[in-house]
């Protein structure tokens, strides 16, 4: 199993980056980032190998490169079905008003087929060779208000290596639970301090901790916080692919 990442940085983008975004295998986008597009052909990833889109929550900042990812799509006359995985809140809304911005009625010959699949937490999907269970991530919007996102396990059929990510979220022991004993780890730095997401990876002994979601320019700190409390730990380098 392989993971490609497309994006590291935060909110807003530090300059020629990209939020947190990766690819599994090839065929599997988490979060489209500002521009997911780009940085995939960037990285030698053709879009249209996409096979589903795996959103972990619908703040902006994870979903807004979803117009530029159907865009591309749409002229280079996709036909196979898009999968589009995330929270159960707001799904439908979001996926709706990006086809309503590309103009479909007036444009149709740029629809895309897509299966929407929404999901609660604890419950799963399968994908091709992959298969996914979720849990609940904590975190809030920018008014306080509990954000339904979700953290996931992925799980190789063929192989059965497998791995867990997070998306945006606080300290939340549950997820050390959920990813117990698992080779790698994905997690927030940028809601969660490094120290908290390296305690995370300690209490669940995965093997390795890869944080995503940082500012570049504390790059250096995040890691050095963060191995202080779990050694095994990594930034996600955009444009790097680990194996499992």
């Amino acid at each position: 199993m392989k993971i490609t990442f497309i994006g590291s940085s935060t909110c807003i983008p530090d300059l020629k980056y990209e939020t947190a975004s990766f690819v599994i295998n090839g065929k599997h986008l988490v979060d489209t980032g500002w521009n997911a597009v780009l940085k995939m052909r960037e990285y030698s990833i053709e879009p249209l190998s996409i096979k589903s889109l795996i959103i972990t929550h619908l703040h902006q900042d994870h979903y807004i490169g979803l117009p530029q990812f159907l865009f591309y799509m749409g002229l280079k006359k996709r036909t196979e079905a898009l999968h589009i995985i995330g929270p159960k809140e707001h799904l439908m809304q979001v996926v709706n008003s990006a086809f309503d911005f590309l103009q479909i009625s007036r444009f149709p010959e740029l629809e895309v087929s897509s299966l929407l699949v929404p999901l609660s937490p604890g419950q799963t999907f399968e994908e091709e060779e992959l298969h996914f269970s979720t849990c609940a991530a904590k975190h809030v919007s920018g008014s306080g208000a509990p954000e339904n996102a979700l953290a996931y396990k992925v799980i190789e059929s063929t192989t059965k290596k497998s791995f867990a990510f997070t998306g945006d979220t606080s300290f939340h022991p549950p997820i050390a639970e959920f990813a117990k004993g698992l080779p790698l780890l994905i997690h927030d730095a940028a809601h969660t301090s490094p120290k908290d997401a390296a305690r995370i990876a300690k209490m669940a002994e995965v093997e390795r901790l890869f944080l995503i979601h940082y500012s570049q320019e504390r790059a250096s700190s995040v890691l050095e916080e963060a191995q202080e409390v779990f050694e095994n730990s990594f930034l996600a380098r955009e444009g790097e692919t680990i194996e499992l």
